[in-house]
């Protein structure tokens, strides 16, 4: 008997995979091409493949369709969209599409037909695969900020105005007057093209002695984006861009306009006359957009997918935590939602000001002044403190806090210059550390017996 869900299921997957491969991407036609991946996004585009028909296969097989059956619809789907593609500029018809596609059906059929194994695993599997789904987090959080990373090839770099460039758009009616470049900033003055452009489009490229694009500063219909060599592009997954969004809708058709970036070590910048953004940068929920990016769509849209990503990247661990023996539950699901809170705070907002870092700071020095009067000895250390069901070490706290306290300080003393500016500055910073340091000590030495 077939189950009405996973029918919608299905049907919503097949119309998903249609929307997203039968759309014009382009304006020239391509020809069938026979290597499994190509092209500079090849593994980006791999993946896509890989992962586009697992939602199909999954919701066939448990709509009751036997597994042989299920993979050979899904190829047979993926061959009419490759056949259809080369009528549809932009696309690119390929015979590896159709093999990435059919083992991507087949694994979403592996899925269903093995989740009594690794879905509903017993207890102390379950703490295992808990543990293995937190370091491949880890591991995919890490990898996501490695690829993200701004690089800089060697010099010397020169600049071209208005590009040409493959799968760019070009800033037609539109023209550059003047480059200006600067330390670690670049302006430019333009003059704007007569509509905004539907695909984003170079105002200008700087590249590096073997041509290779270090930076783009580009205009994509109303907003300024900018797009920096990363290792990314090394590794063929998509490139990302910063955007300052909106900001080209102030300015007029054929009007003279300036648009500049700018950064420091910690801090990337974009402006357009008064129009101004900084602290502009990428988060670990940016990491699926390594895979495929949707430019131009709305940042709420951005933002929805970023939780569901991180949502994805843990809801393993807690779930399998959950299923696990002994305290191990608890905790591993406690951490796990602690991580995710913290991970989705921007902890630039924290050092704007002194107040946040100094109450921590307070706080955690409270926390050990009360640890010598109220904490509970373990071991001969009186570290451990009590209040109702909870119980914690006030000494991490206080790590925390004083690290938050440190940065604020030395943030906000980098123009100190010279010799006794710099004396002040570490002796602040030895009377920030002394007295959490000297508390903990106090609590923690061991009684004499």
């Amino acid at each position: 008997m077939k189950r009405p869900i996973p029918i919608i299921l299905s049907i919503l997957s097949a119309a998903g995979i249609l929307f997203l491969t039968l759309r014009p991407s382009g304006e020239e036609f391509h020809r069938w091409s026979f290597y499994l991946t190509s092209g500079d996004d090849a593994l980006a585009g791999l993946l896509q493949n890989l992962i586009l028909f697992i939602p199909l296969g999954a919701a066939l097989t448990l709509a009751g369709v036997r597994p042989f059956r299920v993979v050979a619809i899904g190829a047979l789907l993926s061959f009419s969209v490759e056949f259809a593609q080369q009528y549809i500029p932009g696309r690119d018809p390929s015979l590896g599409d159709i093999v990435c596609n059919t083992i991507s059906t087949a694994l979403g059929v592996l899925l269903v037909v093995a989740a009594p194994i690794w879905l509903w695993a017993p207890p102390r599997r379950s703490v295992w695969q808990a543990r293995v789904t937190a370091l491949v987090a880890v591991l995919v959080w890490y990898g996501t900020g490695v690829m993200l990373r701004q690089a800089f090839p060697p010099l010397p770099y020169h600049v071209v105005m208005t590009p040409q460039i493959p799968h760019f758009g070009y800033y037609e009616g539109g023209a550059v007057l003047k480059v200006t470049p600067g330390v670690r900033s670049l302006e430019v003055r333009a003059v704007a093209a007569p509509y905004p452009p539907g695909r984003t489009s170079p105002l200008i490229a700087v590249l590096d002695r073997n041509d290779e694009r270090v930076l783009l500063l580009s205009v994509a219909g109303p907003d300024l984006t900018l797009r920096y060599d990363m290792p990314a592009l090394r590794w063929t997954l998509e490139q990302l861009d910063l955007r300052l969004r909106g900001a080209m809708k102030s300015v007029a058709p054929r009007d003279t306009f300036i648009a500049a970036t700018w950064h420091d070590s910690t801090n990337i910048c974009l402006r357009v006359n008064a129009t101004e953004r900084c602290h502009l940068g990428y988060t670990i929920g940016d990491g699926w957009k390594l895979i495929f990016y949707p430019q131009g769509r709305p940042p709420w849209t951005l933002d929805l997918i970023n939780t569901l990503w991180m949502v994805g990247c843990v809801i393993g661990v807690g779930f399998w935590a959950a299923r696990g023996t002994g305290d191990s539950r608890e905790w591993l699901a406690m951490g796990v939602v602690v991580f995710f809170v913290t991970a989705l705070i921007d902890y630039r907002s924290l050092l704007n000001n002194v107040v946040v870092p100094l109450i921590l700071y307070l706080s955690g020095l409270g926390f050990l002044v009360l640890t010598h009067f109220i904490g509970r000895t373990t071991y001969g250390a009186k570290s451990w403190l009590e209040i109702g069901p909870i119980n914690f070490q006030p000494a991490q706290l206080a790590v925390i806090s004083t690290l938050l306290l440190l940065s604020w300080l030395l943030a906000n003393t980098e123009n100190w210059t010279g010799f006794w500016p710099t004396v002040g500055r570490i002796m602040s910073c030895g009377a920030i550390i002394a007295p959490p340091w000297r508390q903990h000590a106090r609590t923690c030495v061991r009684p004499a017996s």
